[in-house]
């Protein structure tokens, strides 16, 4: 590591509020240190450095070409330390909320949403944490907590998102296949059952063809936009491909009721405040989305 070559840091500071005040005695009272300390500082600066900063002497403190060079990057280098310690300590008051939710609904909907929930939410950022169906979610620090399918503790304050409303979903590169049933199907592990309940309802029976079955349904859901198979998804958290066309929605009365979701609050965060706010805000932004065809249970 190379060591800086500079000259004793007071010294650099005591010309620099010389040159700005105009004065040995403005500095002195700038600095809140006396007459004799400012004129020491600027000794050792000019003695250190070889060369003089004032002109004459430092009659009149007129600083010189080098003087006021100097003055002007150790002023440039303190406004940006200043700066600087503003952002942090604006960053250090500014609370920011923890919030763990299921990976598809955070990927689909949460994150696509965070300009607009910190917008309404105050001045409380948000930090998501997206968890699988697989995680022990209670063992993570959190200040809100999104669960699928799942009751909530009385002590997180449970209250209700929305309950998914399942349908088919096809790429287009399969939407010439007349009969959907000949469709090949991607499903999720952690989905059992989604796509028999659908086929039946549909069908009255299970698809021609098996489906390949993926570990994760975020997974499932990129094999279906990369063309591999239709998929029976949520279909509210899918709005933006379906407006995009990357995927083709064939039979929009055909619902099935997926699993709901439910919003809890940690109940001794030190955010509970914000974290309630958040989750009132998350609620009305949920109900912007527009309304799918009703289920029929």
């Amino acid at each position: 590591m190379t060591k800086r070559r500079l000259p004793p840091i007071k010294s650099l500071i005591a010309l620099e509020s010389v040159v700005r005040t105009g004065s040995v005695s403005a500095a002195a009272e700038d600095l809140s240190v006396t007459h004799g300390a400012v004129s020491k500082q600027l000794a050792h600066l000019e003695q250190w450095i070889g060369m003089p900063m004032f002109r004459e002497r430092r009659r009149g403190m007129i600083a010189n070409a080098a003087g006021e060079r100097l003055a002007a990057a150790v002023g440039g280098a303190l406004e940006e330390i200043e700066d600087a310690l503003d952002a942090i300590l604006v960053a250090e008051r500014q609370k920011v909320l923890t919030v763990v939710a299921p990976a598809t609904f955070a990927m689909r909907w949460l994150i696509p949403h965070l300009p607009a929930l910190e917008m309404d939410g105050g001045e409380a950022g948000i930090r998501v944490r997206p968890t699988h169906t697989t995680e022990d979610w209670d063992a993570l620090e959190f200040d809100l907590v999104v669960r699928r399918g799942e009751p909530l503790a009385g002590r997180l304050a449970p209250r209700p998102l929305f309950v998914e409303a399942l349908g088919l979903l096809v790429p287009p590169a399969l939407a010439d296949v007349a009969d959907t049933r000949q469709l090949p199907f991607v499903d999720a592990a952690t989905r059992t059952g989604e796509l028999a309940r659908w086929c039946q309802r549909a069908y009255g029976g299970p698809p021609v063809r098996p489906a390949r079955v993926y570990p994760h349904f975020y997974v499932a859901m990129e094999a279906a936009l990369a063309g591999l198979g239709a998929i029976v998804a949520p279909v509210e958290l899918l709005g933006p491909q379906l407006a995009q066309g990357a995927l083709i929605d064939p039979l929009p009365a055909v619902r099935v009721p997926g699993a709901a979701y439910t919003i809890g609050v940690a109940p001794d965060g030190p955010n509970r405040s914000a974290a309630e706010g958040l989750a009132r805000t998350m609620v009305r932004e949920w109900h912007k989305v527009p309304a799918a065809v009703p289920v029929t249970p």
